[in-house]
């Protein structure tokens, strides 16, 4: 899909998914021609933070302990290619004693995520989505 229009200024969005327990929140700020993502769900924290810009790879900083740095790679990697910017995505996601089943479903909540996000940036009109 190649979107390439990215959010305006004035323009902050956010996108919600929920499965059982786990919801996952994605806010995007712009910053000129690029744009900055925050994926978060359970408990707030800055666990990873990610760096892509079109057709190169994220640079990825993952806290010890952490987990999230891979996700937060990935959709920067995505949001960067469809959009044509260099985007930044924190993350912080936390689920007291997550399950295995639980962690697919983070993974697909936040693939769901970005593509409700690039959705709506291709058919955007003077309202939010």
């Amino acid at each position: 899909m190649d979107v390439r229009v990215p959010p305006t200024a004035q323009e902050c969005r956010e996108f919600r998914a929920r499965e059982g327990r786990v919801e996952l929140c994605l806010r995007l700020m712009p910053q000129g021609r690029d744009l900055h993502a925050f994926l978060l769900g359970g408990e707030a924290h800055v666990g990873a933070v990610a760096l892509a810009s079109p057709g190169e790879a994220a640079k990825v900083v993952q806290r010890p302990g952490h987990r999230e740095g891979e996700l937060a790679g990935c959709v920067a990697e995505r949001l960067a290619a469809a959009l044509g910017c260099a985007v930044s995505v924190s993350s912080g996601i936390h689920f007291a004693d997550i399950s295995r089943a639980e962690i697919t479903t983070v993974e697909k909540l936040a693939e769901r995520l970005v593509d409700d996000c690039l959705q709506c940036l291709s058919t955007r009109s003077d309202e939010p989505c």
